[in-house]
């Protein structure tokens, strides 16, 4: 029992740590971290692994260790920021694939990357047809960038001078019944213009799943007893 106490006691001090570094570093997609955050973080998670079964590491050490892995990481973060060169050096810089419609060959020797690999990457931007690329980039993070050439890119309103009805924002203002006070003060309503809301909908309010409401405050209405109309047929 005294063995489980204290591996709960591990559990939730590694985890803690690990959520103050988190929290610190900020939020990153897996797929935008550097060589160098990808290796920490994996450092991190190794050393919070053992720290929780191995109960022969020291607490303090393994903490200290997670904080100090934390703060390298925050400390090259900055650095990458305030100081271009270093940036350059720690991360990988853009690499041209694909130019004009050709593919540049050392290129993708450079990544190691086979052809089929790369004409994957492009079916997964709506490219079939190599020929109408003009420029394919591999982005540090790995992501492939592509840019049709200008006549294969859709038209656009302002392309064709047409005007058009600005983006509509659509805020949850109830969710399963509950009205959401802090969306409507958001909006720019005032405490009494709540209240007259509630008074105008209390009847209906209980049976909403989700409402939504967009900037000339309309409201979009969804309830609880919707169902499918078998518009989609299979």
């Amino acid at each position: 029992m005294e063995t489980l106490g204290i591996t709960l006691f591990r559990v939730v001090a590694g985890m803690g740590v690990l959520l103050i570094i988190m929290l610190v570093i900020g939020r990153r997609q897996l797929g935008e971290l550097s060589s160098f955050d990808f290796l920490t973080s994996i450092t991190i998670g190794a050393v919070a692994g053992a720290l929780i079964v191995d109960h022969r590491i020291e607490l303090v050490s393994a903490l200290i260790a997670l904080l100090a892995l934390g703060g390298m990481q925050l400390l090259f973060g900055w650095l990458s920021i305030k100081v271009r060169p270093f940036n350059h050096k720690l991360n990988f810089k853009p690499l041209v694939l694909v130019e004009n419609g050709q593919i540049i060959k050392d290129s993708l020797r450079k990544v190691h990357m086979p052809v089929e690999t790369l004409l994957q990457l492009l079916r997964d931007k709506d490219v079939f047809d190599i020929t109408i690329v003009e420029l394919a980039v591999l982005e540090p993070h790995g992501k492939l960038s592509v840019l049709k050439k200008a006549e294969h890119l859709p038209l656009t309103p302002s392309q064709v001078n047409f005007t058009v009805n600005p983006n509509s924002i659509l805020v949850p203002v109830i969710l399963e019944g509950k009205l959401q006070e802090s969306a409507l003060t958001d909006m720019g309503f005032s405490p009494r213009q709540i209240e007259e809301f509630r008074r105008q909908h209390q009847n209906s309010i209980h049976n909403v799943f989700i409402a939504f409401m967009d900037q000339n405050k309309r409201l979009h209405v969804i309830n609880d007893d919707a169902r499918e109309q078998n518009v989609f047929l299979h």
